[in-house]
Formats: structure tokens, C-alpha cells, sequence
């Protein structure tokens, strides 16, 4: 089921037995698309009773091994580390390796941004991956609201050092707005692009007053991109670049106010680029709630609940890595619905694309003897068959 790497680090780690059951556990995830630990016991495949399957796994998810530093960060480290050579990869994988390092530049793209899991406040770093985004680093906060600066220097600390010797660029809502942050990214040679408050003071010169965002009367459809400015009046911490931009009202809609973008890209097109793809990450959580894993559903203890994202993130990867590869390979059409010729945009995401095609692989092995007496009853349907058994062993070899 994993890759290579996946299992050379997995297995360094972790007993035989404690590896067959993150084994498991990852198929259950894949194929129930649930992480609440009574539904987890309840299809555990292990002959004994339920409250013993349930206690096993949560004597499972307390193993100090099941860590973020031990397990997650040596696997995101080799993968970046074959993708400089392109060792380990697919066609597929290095097609959209390629893509996305035109799209933005060359950089390695991360994403920070927190969300609410049933009370849970959850700060997340992730890896802007096509339209959506994979999992790097997270934290469950002790307050409610907003991260602060200390906390989110943190959580960077742990992950820039896995992009070293690479380009990297930092995207962040309004709640990373702060220009420390932009400073202390800068100082480690990290670009960003970080979304400001309408209320952000900033000089453009040496000769002008420090002004308002809010006052300088910007209206749909206008752009501009200031260079060189210091931000915080009395600190004047800089110089940066900002970039200002008022997406154009259609029929009287549109977006309610402007994007005020502080960077230390050069050009305002690139600036806006790049900062377009932060929604890789809202995505993730989708993917990881409602729209996937429903992650929202667990009631576990924090340590428990962090074991459970480290499994999302190991799924969550391999189904979005598969999904390219079934894509690429174009027997998309047997794991769910495909681009017709008047969309613009996919039907299905890579991660939804490998996630319905491991259940499909799931249910024909499950049911072979019931799925091979329907097939003898339509003979006239031999030569289809006999292509999505093609596609089946191809799906098989994704990862």
C-alpha cells in the first residue's frame, strides 16, 4: 500500500505490529472517509470483541512514536529531497511538479492559516499542491482566536528547515498580518505575500507621511503596486512592496473590498499570482472535515486528536499523489466523474479522484466472488470488462 519511502521510514520506527495497524487504520480512512474512533472499532478487522478493538486503538493513537518530528517530517523531507532529481516519481507526479513551479515561479509554495475543529483551535502549515494543499505542520492552540506572533514563528521554525536549499514563499491571511512577521521571514532569505487589514499604515517614500489603506479611496477594477515602503509608523520596519488590488464588479457583484498584499515579490503580477493559490488550504480543510475525513466528528483527547491529523496527512498524500497518476494514466473514467467538454474546471479534485478509486479497488476485492457471478451473467459485456480489469491492476500500481 505505501511507497518505497514511505515504508523505509515507517517501518524504522514503528514494530511489524504497530506498522500493520497504520495500515489498517489508513485503508479504514480511505474507505469509510471517518476518523470518530467508535466507527474506526467498529470495522477494525481484528476477531475480537468491540470494546477490545477499541481500546487497542486508543492504546494505539498514545504511542509517543506518532509524531509529527519522527514520522511526517523524514517523510516530506525525501520527498522533496526526489523531486530535485525526480527520483521516485511518476509521470504524472512530475508533470505537475513542473506545472506548479511555473505557475509560481520556481518557489516552493506554504500556506499557514488556523481553522475551529469542534472547539479545537487548529494552526496549520501546508504545501500548496495544484488547487488544493497537503498537510506540512500543525499545532492545537490553548486560546481561542487569533495565533500570535510567537506562535506562528514557531510552527515556521519547524517546517522552513525541511525547504532548505530550496525557494520558498509564505502565504497568510489577514491574521498574519503583522510586518514583524514579514521581517523575520525576510531575514531568512523566505519571500511571502501576506493579505493586510484595511487600517495598515505604511510610508510609500521618504518624503511622504505615513497613509491609511482605507482613505486612499481605491474602487473596483484598480490595481497599483507601491515599492519600496516602510510599514509601522515609529518603527519603520521595511522596506517592502505592496500591492493593491480591487477585482472588477460583474453585474453588481464582486468582492466587497480589495486585496492589500504585503511582499517582497517585485511586481505586482506576481504578487497576485501567487497569492491566488492560499486557497489551496481552505480546500485542505475542507478535505479534512466535512468534504473528507470528518475530522470534526472525533471526540478523542488532544494527544489522540493529533495522532488522527498525522493519519489524515498520511492519506490525505498518498490519495491526492494516486489521484494524479489515475488522471495521467486516463482511467480517471472507472474512479468517478470526469472534465466534460464544457467545464472549466475539474469535476474532481486529485484527492477526491484517488479517494473514490481506492474504494472502488476496496469493493471489487471485497465482493470478487458476488462481482465475477454477475459478470458470467453478461457475456455480452466481455470486452468492457476486461478494460476495467486493465484499469483495476493499473490502479492497483498508482503508488
Amino acid at each position: 500500500m505505501f511507497p518505497a519511502f514511505y515504508q523505509t521510514t515507517l517501518r524504522a520506527h514503528l514494530s511489524e505490529s504497530q506498522y500493520l495497524t497504520l495500515q489498517l487504520l489508513l485503508l479504514l480512512l480511505q474507505v469509510h472517509r471517518q476518523v470518530k474512533l467508535s466507527i474506526l472499532a467498529s470495522v477494525f478487522p481484528q476477531p475480537i470483541q468491540y470494546r477490545s478493538r477499541k481500546r487497542n486503538l486508543q492504546r494505539f493513537l498514545a504511542l509517543p512514536q506518532l509524531s509529527i518530528k519522527l514520522l511526517w517530517f523524514p517523510l516530506i523531507k525525501d520527498w522533496i529531497r526526489q523531486e530535485q532529481t525526480g527520483g521516485g516519481f511518476n509521470r504524472a507526479q512530475r508533470r505537475q511538479l513542473k506545472k506548479l513551479k511555473h505557475q509560481t515561479d520556481g518557489y516552493w509554495v506554504v500556506a499557514i492559516d488556523r481553522t475551529q475543529w469542534k472547539g479545537r483551535n487548529v494552526f496549520m502549515v501546508s504545501l500548496v499542491w495544484g488547487t488544493h494543499a497537503l498537510p506540512l505542520d500543525w499545532e492545537v492552540l490553548e486560546q481561542v482566536g487569533n495565533s500570535d506572533l510567537k506562535t506562528q514563528k514557531q510552527l515556521l521554525k519547524a517546517v522552513l528547515p525541511v525547504f532548505r536549499n530550496y525557494r520558498v514563499l509564505v502565504l497568510g491571511d489577514r491574521e498574519f498580518h503583522s510586518p514583524k512577521l514579514a521581517q523575520w521571514l525576510q531575514e531568512r532569505g523566505v519571500s511571502f505575500a501576506l493579505r493586510q487589514k484595511k487600517d495598515f499604515h505604511f510610508q510609500s517614500s521618504s518624503e511622504d507621511d505615513y497613509q491609511v489603506l482605507k482613505d486612499l479611496g481605491f474602487k473596483p477594477g484598480m490595481s497599483k503596486f507601491y515599492q519600496g515602503i516602510l510599514c509601522n509608523k515609529g518603527d519603520g520596519i521595511g522596506p517592502f512592496n505592496l500591492a493593491v488590488y480591487w477585482k472588477r464588479q460583474y453585474r453588481r457583484k464582486g468582492p466587497k473590498e480589495p486585496w492589500y498584499i504585503l511582499t517582497n515579490l517585485s511586481n505586482l503580477e506576481q504578487a497576485l499570482a501567487v497569492y491566488r493559490c492560499r486557497w489551496g488550504i481552505e480546500q485542505l480543510f475542507k478535505d479534512c472535515k466535512t468534504g473528507g475525513y470528518h475530522l470534526e466528528d472525533t471526540q478523542v483527547n488532544e494527544p489522540r486528536f493529533l495522532a488522527l491529523v498525522l493519519f489524515i496527512a498520511l492519506a490525505y498524500t498518498l490519495a491526492t499523489w494516486q489521484g494524479q497518476w489515475v488522471r495521467e494514466s486516463g482511467i480517471d473514467t472507472y474512479a468517478g466523474r470526469i472534465q466534460e467538454h464544457q467545464d472549466k474546471t475539474l469535476r474532481q479534485s486529485d484527492f477526491s479522484l484517488g479517494l473514490y478509486g481506492q474504494r472502488w479497488q476496496y469493493g471489487m476485492s471485497v465482493w470478487a466472488d458476488w462481482v465475477l457471478r454477475l459478470i458470467a451473467l453478461k457475456p455480452h459485456k466481455r470486452l468492457y470488462f476486461q478494460r476495467g480489469f486493465r484499469a483495476l491492476s493499473l490502479f492497483q500500481q498508482a503508488l
